[in-house]
């Protein structure tokens, strides 16, 4: 069922839309938001609120960019570094049904998006370098869709899945005795991807690189009902509730809080992880270098999360069970005022 949204973004400025240190600014939206920045030096991270109404259950947080779906069915893209046109919304694309922001590693070399069209066809734009972007021609319609760093992998509706770009690490090579599956998740940074799915018997296969171990399923998971794949690290939900994160752990972006129990959703990021709790508030851990981690005091309970960033400016969004988005991190969650 349609659902109309708002969106609330809470952001880190910065890049292009910094305020000189010492500045101190409050504006009115429009819709009762302000933006301000105190004084003083150091990482600031003042609060950015927008209004939007949009339509649908899709929301998707890249490396450099994120992704939305308007209420009239169409995408809509923000962030820093367009470089690559990962945010330029193709004219022609029409109506979609979800959409996956990716790209990893580096500003120039990977970012791009991809969508599914209302009509099952993929679209897929930006950065084009290992022709993460191409879709191939003889596709067919899909179910599902993953933009990893610098390849995609998409769920055909048959149940198999079909990966193109990048194939540094074997990430876009399917394992022969995958099968079909319900659930894919790639990522991995710039060439070097790495994916996960969830089998039909619930069990995880992970394929692509493995440097931090992020591709090795623990022999203790077991069955999961959902899988996320970051950076170099992943995390799962697993079919008793509780959540398990592997590989590269230098921030911590691995180390499950021990005190929190049950969870319903997960996201890994570069290097932070949030989750949904089964009570629908959200916890998260990790690198914590623009607020990424700072979970709104205010924010209530959310259906789902979704969090990306790169290097110390990392991003997170949820969607909160009344419909409404909040963001809160790095700057790319600001939604653009011709969303307003």
């Amino acid at each position: 069922m349609k659902i109309l949204l708002a969106i609330i973004i809470t952001a880190t400025l910065s890049f292009g839309c910094a305020m000189l240190e010492g500045e101190q600014t409050t504006t009115d939206t429009g819709g009762g938001g302000t933006t301000s920045a105190p004084t003083g030096g150091g990482e600031s991270t003042p609060t950015v609120v927008a209004k939007s109404v949009l339509e649908g259950e899709s929301i998707s947080v890249g490396y450099y960019h994120n992704c939305a779906i308007k209420t009239d069915g169409t995408a809509k893209c923000w962030g820093s570094y367009n470089v690559s046109g990962q945010t330029d919304v193709p004219s022609d694309l029409g109506t979609v049904s979800s959409i996956s922001a990716g790209g990893g590693g580096s500003a120039t070399g990977s970012s791009h998006t991809c969508a599914i069209k209302t009509d099952g066809t993929t679209r897929c734009w930006g950065n084009n370098l290992y022709g993460q972007a191409t879709v191939p021609a003889d596709l067919g319609t899909v179910s599902s869709i993953s933009a990893g760093g610098a390849h995609t992998c998409a769920v055909k509706t048959d149940g198999t899945i079909r990966c193109w770009g990048s194939n540094n690490e074997g990430e876009s090579t399917v394992p022969s005795d995958l099968g079909v599956i319900s659930t894919i998740s790639s990522g991995g940074y710039d060439p070097n991807g790495y994916n996960c799915a969830i089998k039909t018997d619930d069990t995880a296969q992970c394929w692509g690189d493995n440097d931090h171990g992020q591709s090795t399923v623990p022999s203790d998971l077991g069955t999961v009902n959902s899988i996320s794949v970051g950076d170099t690290h992943t995390c799962a939900v697993k079919t008793d509730g509780t959540a398990q994160c592997w590989g590269k752990n230098t921030s911590s972006q691995s180390t499950v809080p021990a005190d929190l129990g049950t969870v319903s959703s997960i996201s890994a990021g570069e290097q932070h992880t949030c989750v949904v709790k089964t009570d629908g508030t959200v916890q998260c851990w990790g690198l914590n270098m623009r607020g990424e981690t700072e979970v709104p005091s205010d924010l209530g309970t959310v259906n789902s999360i979704s969090v990306g960033g790169f290097g110390w400016h990392g991003s997170s969004c949820a969607m909160k069970a009344d419909g409404t988005v909040v963001c809160w991190g790095n700057h790319s969650s600001f939604v653009p005022v011709d969303f307003q």
